[in-house]
């Protein structure tokens, strides 16, 4: 079903006019009112179970670490001055792809990130240097590795368990206070196949979500999972629900309950009229669940009693619940 369907159906059920096109500008206050209702439902419910057609697959291509190239004739030392954030690397080969990664110069503990590459053997630091100036002749070595990586556009997020995420690569989910405590323990760049990620974070243009690694990747890899994608918004004639057509009516009922309200511009009493709507629609899909009747039982049922007692002498005798039945002929009663 289409979005625009959507949008006349609950104009219908409003006795609001019918919008013709969500394509065109410009659009009505009360289109442009139920279609911000619209998405705001549709990216709501997303997260509420595994959505078949909004499930996807995604890959993570994992950057293989780097060390100095000391070979005779063109060592690749490091330089660079206290309180300054460029540092020199001879015989350098670097370009914009080492952009946000991270780099350590041997002998310091600090990690800093590329902020930017002006040129193959300079590298802009996201921090000044610390410590005491570099040059050449101290022949100190670094280190490059990249431990976060850009998750796509429409993550929402795993599909089932976090557990299950990297499941096949043996990489296990931790929170971003436990990844960072595991940073803690193990400062510096520690490189190898990683065992641990967490998501956190957003890359620089607040575009996508970030997954974290540890330990630093060493090799390169392409790792591959399965996600629920955020579903799109409803911005044309031809964009469709992405929900299964028994929950089209949920939704357009939610919608006009927003539409209704006169808080439609407060966000937590909108979050909180759809978060109602659901639990109410999932408690009526569970009162509409068959089941059998319910037998009662009675501990004092006189029939279960007299045949305990006729066989008191012999032992313990018991038919199961046959005769703990409310109904059984009546004879309980």
């Amino acid at each position: 079903m289409t979005g625009l369907q959507v949008i006349n159906e609950i104009e219908d059920r409003l006795s609001w006019p019918q919008t013709e096109s969500i394509d065109q500008e410009p659009r009505t206050s009360e289109t442009r009112k139920l279609l911000r209702f619209l998405n705001r439902v549709l990216q709501t419910i997303t997260g509420t179970k595994d959505w078949p057609r909004l499930r996807a697959t995604g890959a993570v291509i994992l950057l293989a670490s780097e060390t100095s190239d000391l070979t005779s004739g063109s060592e690749q030392y490091v330089s660079i001055s206290q309180n300054s954030d460029l540092m020199t690397v001879a015989n350098g080969t670097f370009d914009e792809t080492y952009i946000w990664r991270a780099i350590q110069v041997s002998g310091d503990e600090i990690v800093y990130r590329i902020k930017a590459v002006p040129s193959p053997t300079v590298l802009q630091l996201g921090s000044i240097w610390v410590n005491d100036d570099i040059v050449v002749g101290d022949e100190r070595t670094f280190t490059i590795a990249m431990d976060k990586y850009a998750l796509p556009t429409d993550f929402d997020r795993p599909l089932s368990e976090a557990q299950a995420f990297f499941e096949p690569y043996n990489i296990q989910p931790r929170s971003p206070g436990e990844f960072e405590s595991i940073r803690r323990r193990d400062p510096g760049i520690t490189v190898g196949d990683p065992d641990c990620f967490t998501i956190y974070g957003m890359n620089d243009g607040q575009s996508t979500e970030l997954v974290h690694f540890h330990p630093y990747p060493e090799n390169q890899r392409i790792i591959n999972f399965e996600y629920q994608r955020v579903h799109p918004e409803i911005n044309s004639d031809n964009d469709e629900v992405l929900f299964p057509q028994r929950f089209i009516a949920f939704i357009v009922e939610t919608v006009e309950a927003l539409a209704l309200r006169t808080n439609e511009d407060d966000p937590n009493k909108m979050q909180a009229t759809i978060l109602s709507a659901l639990t109410s629609y999932n408690q009526q899909i569970a009162n509409r669940t068959v089941t059998g009747s319910r037998i009662r039982l009675k501990k004092t049922n006189r029939i279960r009693a007299s045949i305990r007692r006729a066989f008191n002498k012999r032992g313990k005798m018991d038919w199961g619940d046959w005769f703990d039945r409310s109904n059984f002929y009546g004879l309980d009663r």
